[in-house]
């Protein structure tokens, strides 16, 4: 039997580790740490400075080469016939291919995803319909996560962790505005919204739901 494991894409990880919410996401996914594995290249491209996350805070930089440690790299890649699928579609860049690759390729593991581009690909581009019949219901995006993080530790608390990252999410800003203006009840519903509207455009079976 396949093992379980929570595969996490680079963007995910800065957000949830520069918020000091990594290890409580990768629970509220159904996860333990030792099953989480993250892009082998990321602690590189966090070290060089690499452009994707230039923008991002030198604190949020810190925590998440902190988190780089605790999480141990996914050394898998995908076989030749599974990579070939993405070799010519548009919006699944390198990471993304390894990451969805994989995914198609083991039946338990999923993946925790910010990277809209590329699920959009995914679902939709019907040169991937084996792959998305494959991974569909097993992406677990940053719209959940965030709408689990506030039911459980709590709007105010939520959005005060992700202060320093808001500006660099629209989607999160959006969600968690409302906390920073006297309406946090406002959040929950909010994260709610917008995940409705994923459903709508890739599917209401491509991510994953509780």
């Amino acid at each position: 039997m396949s093992e379980r494991r929570l595969l996490i894409d680079n963007d995910a990880f800065v957000l949830l580790a520069g918020a000091s919410f990594l290890e409580e996401a990768i629970t509220a996914a159904g996860f333990t740490m030792a099953e989480a594995r993250r892009l082998k290249s990321l602690e590189f491209m966090l070290r060089k400075g690499a452009r994707a996350f230039q923008k991002y805070p030198a604190e949020v930089i810190s925590r998440s080469l902190e988190m780089c440690a605790r999480v141990a790299p996914l050394d898998e890649v995908p076989n030749l016939a599974t990579r070939a699928a993405f070799e010519k579609v548009c919006g699944v860049d390198e990471g993304e291919a390894v990451l969805y690759g994989v995914l198609a390729e083991h039946g338990f593991h999923f993946l925790a995803s910010n990277d809209k581009t590329a699920m959009r690909a995914v679902a939709g581009d019907s040169r991937l319909a084996a792959i998305r019949g494959r991974v569909a219901g097993r992406v677990v995006c940053m719209e959940w996560l965030a709408g689990r993080l506030i039911k459980t530790h709590g709007a105010a608390l939520t959005a005060q962790r992700f202060a320093q990252l808001v500006a660099l999410d629209k989607r999160l800003g959006a969600i968690l505005s409302p906390a920073n203006s006297g309406r946090p009840e406002d959040c929950l519903p909010a994260a709610e919204s917008f995940l409705n509207g994923l459903h709508r455009d890739l599917g209401m079976d491509f991510l994953f739901t509780l």
